[in-house]
């Protein structure tokens, strides 16, 4: 578990790598944003369908004879993963990407309301803590994944695989959290902290997970398919909207498809 906490302190750190735009600029381009966003979503997509639930399957079928016992626990695993997922949209507060076209304005960090400058700036500093508070959340099941990726025996590639395409979407949502702060008036350094501390939480959800997982062999399954059920509702629901509520939709979609096509070739390389 050495190899895999070091893993996912790695790709919690990555959170930071979004905000150091803010550091020598104000605002982004809203179609690079986007770009970017869809890659890291197609990161966790390939990450949950290709690594977790493809290895929470790999055993469903011994000698032929299928083991409903451990389909049960994949089906029931992925079920329960969704539904935590979806229970956190729904009661925690926090701004969604979709009534999502005035989520972060047109430019990143661009105050399209010049004569309500104040007002503004401090709407988006609230909003901005709201999404850091929303997305430090979603960080404990991605946290989770990792853990469990490593727990999984003589498949310590599936935990790499999960850190490097979480790393990266972290470094997406580290724009979506330093964006706001720093149109609020938010200063860089304070921002930077604040960013880079949400990360922590991934070794800590990791540790866990691993626990988790190395409880009880037999409930490896159901771990695994709950991590990639959580993933899977969050980018469907949450990065993948937001990627496509601002009029650069085929840019996203490109990042999507260019994320699933990485993570295909970073698992043909680590298995």
């Amino acid at each position: 578990m050495n190899v895999g906490l070091v893993a996912a302190a790695v790709s919690g750190l990555c959170t930071s790598l979004g905000a150091l735009p803010f550091v020598f600029v104000r605002e982004l381009p809203r179609r690079a944003y986007d770009g970017i966003l869809g890659l890291g979503a197609g990161l966790m997509l390939a990450a949950a369908t290709l690594g977790l639930l493809s290895e929470a399957v790999h055993d469903v079928r011994v000698d032929g004879a299928m083991d409903w016992g451990r389909l049960g626990l994949v089906v029931l695993g992925f079920v329960v993963g969704v539904a935590i997922a979806a229970i956190m949209d729904r009661f925690i507060p926090h701004h969604h990407a979709g009534g999502h076209h005035q989520h972060l304005g047109h430019e990143l960090g661009h105050d399209v309301h010049d004569r309500h400058q104040e007002n503004h700036a401090g709407t988006e500093a609230r909003r901005g803590y709201a999404v850091v508070g929303a997305l430090t959340l979603h960080r404990i099941p991605e946290g989770l994944a990792i853990g469990a990726g490593f727990a999984v025996p003589g498949s310590s590639h599936l935990g790499l695989l999960l850190a490097i395409a979480v790393g990266v979407q972290n470094a997406c949502e580290g724009l979506v959290m330093a964006a706001p702060l720093r149109a609020g008036g938010v200063s860089v350094k304070r921002g930077f902290i604040i960013v880079a501390a949400t990360g922590l939480v991934i070794p800590a959800a990791a540790v866990v997970g691993g626990a988790l997982a190395g409880l009880a062999a037999s409930a490896m399954p159901f771990i695994l398919a709950l991590a990639g059920g959580t993933l899977i509702y969050i980018t469907s629901n949450e990065i993948i909207p937001e990627s496509h509520s601002h009029g650069h939709e085929g840019t996203a979609s490109a990042g999507v498809v260019l994320g699933f096509l990485v993570t295909m070739v970073l698992q043909a390389i680590l298995r």
